[in-house]
């Protein structure tokens, strides 16, 4: 996802990882049906961020934006003008694609967040991270990475799956090295490293009880035991 020293995947995990992947759609937010349960959530949860908020035209990025489904969504529900940074090359590209499938205008930057283009420095009136934090030894060290792009008085919103609970056990078990590229974040210690990065946190919390879709079972793939988690999932 980032950083080419610090990210506990490494650069080449996240290439093999989306060389192939096919590419999805973006996030339709009012889409029934079970599999869209956590779309709609999330909507809930940004329809209540940015109530009241002027939001057309305001900068967006998001941090480790490879295959993006969500920056054509911030585009078309809320207007932003939306960005997206990573250093995997075939990952921008996939989310360059997902953008001109939406017909959605954005700009796609590989480079490595820790060293971010003079230009996007302190430019952008919301910063974005969907599961990039607990790929980094330095909790601390990294938030304040995040921070470098965020206006004065902007918003950083920082989401991360839930290691230390059952994802995190069910990810441990089923498969390990997929578990060791992670770090088990506490509520705690996400909080504290926002607060030392000279952030004011406005809120902090458990998102749903649990989302099962993130565990990656890919090693066990062609087994039976593949088969089971596919069916009982």
């Amino acid at each position: 996802m980032t950083s080419l020293v610090k990210d506990k995947a490494g650069k080449s995990y996240w290439d093999h990882n989306w060389e192939n992947a096919i590419l999805p759609r973006s996030i339709i937010p009012n889409q029934p049906g079970a599999n869209h349960y956590l779309d709609r959530k999330f909507h809930e949860l940004f329809c209540d961020v940015f109530s009241g908020k002027e939001t057309k035209n305001k900068k967006l990025l998001e941090i480790g934006c490879v295959r993006s489904v969500w920056l054509p969504y911030f585009a078309k529900e809320f207007g932003f003008k939306v960005y997206g940074i990573d250093y995997s090359e075939t990952g921008c590209q996939r989310a360059m694609q997902i953008l001109s499938n939406e017909g959605v205008k954005g700009d796609i930057v590989c480079a490595d967040f820790f060293s971010p283009p003079e230009s996007m420095i302190e430019e952008f009136d919301v910063v974005i991270s969907f599961g990039v934090l607990e790929h980094f030894q330095d909790t601390q060290n990294c938030i304040s990475a995040f921070s470098e792009y965020l206006k004065p008085k902007g918003i950083m919103i920082t989401n991360i799956p839930n290691i230390r609970g059952l994802v995190g056990l069910i990810q441990r078990l089923m498969n390990r090295n997929v578990f060791n590229i992670h770090v088990p974040l506490s509520l705690a210690k996400v909080v504290e490293a926002h607060q030392k990065s000279m952030l004011e946190p406005v809120s902090c919390d458990y998102f749903l009880s649990a989302n099962f879709g993130v565990v990656n079972f890919e090693n066990l793939k062609g087994g039976i035991s593949y088969t089971w988690i596919l069916l009982v999932y």
